[in-house]
């Protein structure tokens, strides 16, 4: 009986890249819902992937109070970030600011200082996903 279902997800799971290629349709009762598709950074800076022979992919969830922020940060790895609950306001060097909200998805920059800001009165909570290397930080505050 647990047979069916492991077989079930391994082909989601195999066939996603597919999936968001192309209108395919999924197995009976399985449903995707695409977050994110992009080769460029939110400011449209091109994705480059870290060049490792020890490549490691480290994803946490984190809450911003209302009215709280990130520390001024730099990643030096590619970084996803999803919006589970609430808003982001996120202000990079030199760039305006941007505002996802839950159910929205980017990609940082890489090697950019930026912060994360909740302007709202309700507690706000990411999905983010580092692309890095094992041993290595995925996150760099500025002094």
């Amino acid at each position: 009986m647990r047979a069916l279902p492991i077989a079930a997800l391994t082909f989601l799971v195999v066939s996603a890249p597919s999936l968001l290629a192309q209108d395919s349709p999924l197995p009976k009762g399985f449903e995707a819902t695409p977050l994110l598709k992009s080769g460029e950074t939110a400011s449209g800076k091109k994705l480059q992937y870290p060049q490792t022979d020890a490549p490691e992919i480290v994803s946490v969830t984190a809450t911003i109070e209302p009215g709280g922020q990130t520390a001024l940060h730099q990643h030096p790895v590619p970084v996803f970030v999803y919006i589970l609950e609430g808003e982001l306001t996120v202000k990079a060097e030199g760039g305006e600011a941007r505002t996802y909200k839950a159910g929205e998805a980017f990609l940082e920059d890489v090697d950019h200082w930026h912060q994360g800001f909740n302007n709202t009165q309700q507690t706000g909570k990411i999905l983010v996903v580092f692309m890095g290397e094992e041993g290595k930080p995925t996150t760099i505050a500025k002094q």
